[in-house]
């Protein structure tokens, strides 16, 4: 994995740890609210989707097409929310890959195009973990807005982005309490 940060590396940085997010790993503590809250939403598009359409072909008078196809973009974000997300978060994480070098964080994406994150450990305001009990979990490289982290790793990444930039985050790694002791290390010592 190494080869991947070939090119994102400085001149003489090294590589000192790669991985990947667990894709096997699909649910957040964010989830908690989003699940309920995207049946709420899908059921409601497709009872009103439902409704419309059976009341248009029985009636004697039809309800006009606008009112279907309103109905439609509610029903697409509603399956989105629903199953969609977890398929984008799976394919996301497969093409993801994080980095500990002597010198940054580095997390690589490319998915959907090419992305860098990198932060110098010897700048990071704050590291933060949140590790689940068989020891995957999440490290922050510094402070997250509310959204980052309240929609970061869900598959509705984009709202993040309409409230300015992230702090870099390892997302489901395994030992995480490894990683984030090393990154402790690595800036002590620098």
């Amino acid at each position: 994995m190494d080869d991947i940060f070939k090119n994102e590396l400085m001149q003489g940085e090294k590589v000192l740890w790669t991985s990947q997010p667990d894709p096997s790993v699909l649910f957040t503590k964010s989830d908690l609210f989003l699940i309920p809250f995207s049946l709420f939403w899908g059921g409601f598009a497709f009872i009103w989707e439902g409704s419309v359409l059976v009341a248009g072909a029985n009636a004697a008078n039809p309800i006009p097409i606008v009112f279907a196809l309103f109905g439609i973009p509610f029903v697409l974000i509603g399956l989105y929310i629903i199953f969609g997300r977890f398929f984008y978060k799976v394919s996301k994480k497969k093409k993801t890959y994080y980095a500990i070098t002597d010198k940054r964080i580095l997390v690589l994406t490319t998915f959907m195009g090419k992305h860098l994150e990198a932060a110098y450990i010897n700048t990071l305001p704050a590291i933060n973990k949140s590790i689940g009990s068989n020891g995957t979990g999440t490290v922050t490289f510094g402070n997250n807005n509310m959204y980052a982290s309240m929609y970061g790793n869900t598959g509705l990444d984009f709202f993040t982005s309409f409230y300015g930039s992230t702090a870099p985050t390892f997302y489901d790694v395994k030992n995480a309490e490894q990683v984030y002791e090393q990154v402790m290390n690595l800036r002590n010592s620098q």
